[in-house]
């Protein structure tokens, strides 16, 4: 399959197709949740780390696409268009963003903040796309906001109004990055990862220190670039093809519930009992779309040019 020959999903299975682009969703944030594990072990700063793991995006992507495209690098691009250009640099400055945030803030603030991530989503996609979202959904997506402020709980305070402007900065960007991948879900998105991780790297290498992180450090962030942000990515792109971008953001949330429950397996830093009540409140929110998505749909969603 080419960057110019994408599929619809058939008219008469549509439940299957969303439900498909749930799990894809679900799958990217998952091996996204895993990159905060990495980071812990990664010794150099912020900005070094951002520029190599970048690199390794940029390098994964392109090996991807040129083998998916049987080497047609230029026609994958050209069929992507500047809807990949412009999602990559929203991508790239919303990860750019959260670091920035998570250092000038407290976490807890950084990631209630991020929380609100599917509300932007929903309001955008409603405004550009008219893309309406179900009464459940919004149900589901304040549950889970819920959930997170439980979570988080007593944490909630004590940053600064430039890291909190700046966490709302990161879910804004993502939540355009969504929208314009969803305008575009009728194209093989992919080139989307690669510009990402090219942005990325242009915007942070005037700001990091390539040549002084160690080997290990190095090694570190392309594991990270390659199976935690670039597969998440992949796995994401293809997700939106199938479900709105509300849903999109509801399932995001999953990196922020699974990131300390493998710190806590890994290195033995145990979360408190009401982080853990958060925890299961949001998984619970998410299950409960998930198996609603589940749901037989008569109306077929056009996901085809």
């Amino acid at each position: 399959m080419t960057a110019r020959d994408v599929t619809a999903a058939p008219c008469g299975d549509v439940s299957r197709a969303h439900l498909m682009g749930v799990v894809c969703a679900a799958s990217g944030a998952t091996a996204w949740s895993l990159g905060a594990l990495i980071i812990r072990l990664i010794e150099t700063d912020a900005w070094t780390l951002l520029f190599w793991r970048s690199a390794s995006i940029s390098a994964a992507a392109l090996v991807f696409i040129v083998v998916v495209n049987r080497g047609d690098l230029v026609g994958a691009l050209r069929a992507a268009g500047w809807g990949a250009a412009i999602a990559g640099l929203t991508m790239a400055l919303s990860m750019m963003l959260y670091v920035n945030s998570i250092t000038r803030t407290s976490v807890a603030n950084s990631l209630i903040l991020l929380s609100t991530n599917p509300f932007m989503a929903a309001m955008l996609a409603w405004v550009f796309l008219k893309e309406r979202v179900p009464a459940r959904t919004w149900t589901i997506m304040s549950v889970a906001l819920f959930g997170m402020a439980a979570m988080l709980g007593d944490s909630v305070g004590g940053g600064t109004w430039l890291g909190d402007m700046l966490a709302v900065g990161c879910a804004a960007t993502f939540a355009l990055t969504m929208v314009v991948l969803r305008r575009f879900k009728h194209l093989d998105m992919t080139p989307q990862v690669l510009m990402a991780g090219l942005w990325a790297m242009a915007l942070t290498f005037p700001v990091a220190q390539p040549l002084a992180a160690s080997a290990r450090d190095i090694a570190l962030c392309a594991v990270m670039g390659v199976f935690s942000l670039g597969l998440g990515m992949v796995l994401f792109v293809r997700g939106l093809r199938f479900i709105s971008a509300a849903e999109a953001g509801l399932l995001s949330m999953l990196e922020s519930i699974l990131a300390p429950i493998w710190v806590w397996l890994a290195l033995g830093e145990e979360p408190r009992p009401l982080a853990l009540l958060g925890g299961v409140i949001v998984l619970g929110a998410v299950a409960a779309h998930a198996l609603l998505s589940a749901r037989p749909s008569s109306k077929p969603e056009q996901v085809g040019p």
